[in-house]
């Protein structure tokens, strides 16, 4: 007569003692069975759901890639508008709407500084507004700093880095007293943090002339003058263009 129990010997190898443990046979079986149902479902996942896993991963990490990208793109498209404004707004100050759309900006800038043509507009930006130690640099993409900080003492003279015609002298939120500058040949610079303001808008200036005084204005830790050039919309590393800013670099 079959036995429907199953037994396991169990032999102490110190003691040298045996036991014994007696299971029904039908409760061996569903144990038997989960275990191989386990041993189951563990080869499946590792055949396909781990590689499906990892397939994931993959492109949750595309997912974020393009996501930056189009946060980038994003601020880049914002970046444009800006400038696109600014550029709207300048040509406004300085009278864009007596001339045709075609007329060249470099005739519109002297037209509109004098009949006489100053000279010196046509000067690129060459000039160091200001001597000092440079604190930060030039950093684009999503770090982007579109200049550079030159540390001072407050009520140091900034002076322009080229002839052209004040487009703005004014408040702003993060750059305090702001002076901006437009030169021919679509330059433009910027001068931020500055503790008082010298010219005016519309106001024609040469190179070296004193436009501002240097302050700790804005957003702003520390007297420090912020310095941008820009050319043709693309913002350009002052220690790129100003000779006295290259030695530091």
């Amino acid at each position: 007569m079959k036995s429907n129990k199953v037994s396991f010997i169990y032999i102490s190898r110190n003691e040298g003692k045996q036991k014994t443990v007696n299971m029904h046979y039908r409760f061996f079986m569903i144990l038997k069975a989960f275990f191989i149902i386990c041993l189951l479902l563990l080869a499946i996942s590792y055949i396909i759901l781990i590689p499906r896993a990892k397939k994931y991963t993959a492109y949750k990490e595309k997912i974020e890639e393009y996501q930056a990208q189009e946060t980038q793109l994003k601020q880049l498209l914002h970046d444009v508008n800006e400038m696109s404004q600014f550029n709207t707004y300048m040509r406004e100050l300085i009278g864009l709407g007596l001339y045709s759309g075609n007329q060249n900006y470099d005739a519109l800038i002297t037209a509109a500084a004098g009949r006489e043509g100053d000279l010196h507009l046509s000067t690129t930006p060459e000039l160091a507004p200001v001597s000092g130690v440079i604190t930060k640099k030039f950093m684009s993409g999503p770090r982007r700093h579109y200049g550079i900080d030159i540390a001072g003492k407050t009520g140091d003279p900034i002076r322009a880095a080229a002839a052209g015609l004040v487009v703005f002298s004014g408040w702003t939120p993060e750059l305090g007293n702001m002076v901006v500058i437009s030169h021919s040949h679509d330059y433009i610079t910027v001068y931020g943090h500055n503790d008082r303001l010298n010219v005016q808008e519309r106001q024609r200036v040469k190179k070296g002339d004193l436009i501002a005084l240097l302050g700790n204005t804005g957003y702003s830790i520390g007297s420090h003058l912020h310095f941008e050039i820009w050319h043709k919309g693309e913002a350009l590393d002052p220690q790129d263009v100003i000779p006295e800013y290259k030695t530091k670099k």
